[in-house]
């Protein structure tokens, strides 16, 4: 099995096993000096220029760092933490690239100076990483099938390829793969390996080509493609794809969903993404330095572009995703239903939306609303109108959610309806539950 190292995402905190005293008082000790500081912006100045995805961008970050420099803005930094933060800070001044930064970790440090040894081995991957990564269900979060069988996928990182990964993933299709729509929700997806486990094969029926990548090390451009293999091959999914993605959405995360929105006509619904689509390597700045250099940049078959900064954009915006895309596919379905679906899909759609809705009924009318139906009795209660069944031995009323001026959720039972209005009073309401079943109820005398 292939061993691969992401230094990029490693993240090592130094002394968390200390007490808050013991803490501050080791970081105290950690200072440096001018010498330190004149070494760390050399190294960048190399390190950058040789790697940077973008070789004009990486001219103009050193000169403004060397100017900043030459102006002693760093000569009175000794704590090498906020040193690294300020080298950030400016870095990101002139080109604002989410992967590209400076941090202090000594520990990271010498992995990758380990890592970088001629005796290293590169492409093992340990039994260890793999164990880490199945104690997290190799980050697949939740499975669910919604009503209305529509699919639901929660994973929130792309997992280091292994045959156990595989095995997750394949189980996971498996358990979707008969649903009338999937929703994947990325919103807490931070990327990961994105190359790893072929996710991607699932939904591309035959070979695909993705784009291709410009890798500035080798300095060779690189073609890219979904592959299908044997699992793939045999379990395709066909079905309408949406996809949830937010702020915290972030590399591979971004890529897996530009590339089903730009080749699947896949639908992305939420916020857009934080925009890092640059492939990263750390590098060891010495003194206990590292940085983050993004050295790999990707054009998409279809927009000869990538997403670097503007982040996936939606197709449609939302804050409440995971809703907006239920109703989504449920008016999809409502229009290609027959009659005696379209009554529950309806009942459904309008579930939905009462959960978003920001109706206000005025106080004023609040009386036209009120009274008995049957055994139906509606009340106001602190300005809002009020529901219960008198027939149940629970006494327990239930608000009453506007979905439009005359339409009302209760709980997840029913849907109220009030018509013919007469003076200043509904004289009837259509009681709808959720198997498709409608009631016109009159109002009591």
């Amino acid at each position: 099995m292939k061993k691969v190292f992401r230094f990029s995402s490693v993240i090592i905190s130094l002394g968390l096993s200390l007490s808050g005293s013991q803490f501050f008082a080791q970081e105290k000790k950690i200072q440096i000096d001018k010498t330190t500081v004149k070494q760390v912006i050399q190294s960048i100045d190399t390190i950058i220029q040789r790697n940077y995805v973008y070789p004009d961008k990486a001219i103009l970050i050193m000169k403004f760092l060397n100017e900043q420099y030459k102006k002693g803005k760093y000569k009175d930094l000794t704590d090498p933490h906020e040193f690294s933060g300020k080298l950030t800070k400016d870095i990101r001044s002139i080109q604002d690239d989410k992967h590209l930064r400076i941090e202090y970790d000594p520990r990271l440090e010498k992995d990758i100076i380990r890592f970088n040894s001629p005796d290293s081995d590169k492409n093992k991957i340990t039994e260890a990483d793999i164990a880490k990564e199945k104690l997290l269900n190799f980050y697949f979060k939740k499975l669910e099938i919604l009503p209305s069988n529509i699919g639901y996928m929660e994973f929130t990182n792309f997992a280091l390829p292994s045959e156990e990964a595989e095995k997750i993933i394949h189980s996971a299709m498996q358990f979707l793969s008969n649903t009338d729509a999937l929703i994947i929700d990325l919103r807490n997806n931070r990327g990961g390996n994105g190359e790893s486990n072929n996710i991607l094969g699932y939904f591309f029926s035959t070979r695909t080509k993705t784009g291709r990548s410009f890798n500035r090390i080798k300095n060779i451009w690189t073609d890219h493609f979904v592959e299908n293999n044997d699992k793939t091959k045999d379990l395709q999914m066909k079905m309408p794809v949406y996809l949830l993605t937010g702020k915290k959405t972030f590399s591979a995360a971004e890529g897996f969903a530009y590339i089903l929105q730009t080749l699947r006509n896949a639908k992305v619904i939420g916020n857009p993404t934080r925009g890092g689509a640059h492939l990263t390597r750390s590098f060891s700045l010495s003194n206990g330095f590292v940085a983050f250099i993004p050295y790999l940049c990707s054009e998409n078959e279809k927009t000869k572009t990538d997403w670097e900064g503007t982040g996936v954009i939606p197709d449609l915006q939302s804050d409440s995703p995971l809703i907006s895309a239920q109703i989504e596919i449920l008016n999809n379905k409502f229009a290609a239903a027959g009659d005696q679906e379209k009554p529950k899909i309806q009942w459904l759609i309008r579930y939905h939306q009462s959960q978003i809705s920001n109706i206000k009924i005025d106080i004023a009318r609040l009386d036209q609303y009120t009274g008995r139906f049957a055994e139906f009795e509606i009340t106001k209660q602190n300005n809002q109108l009020h529901f219960r069944d008198v027939n149940q031995p629970d006494k327990t009323t239930f608000p009453m959610i506007p979905i439009s001026q005359t339409l009302f959720q209760v709980g997840g039972d029913y849907q109220l309806e009030f018509i013919n209005q007469s003076g200043n009073q509904f004289q009837a309401v259509n009681v709808s539950w959720s198997d498709g079943w409608t009631e016109k109820i009159n109002r009591n005398p």
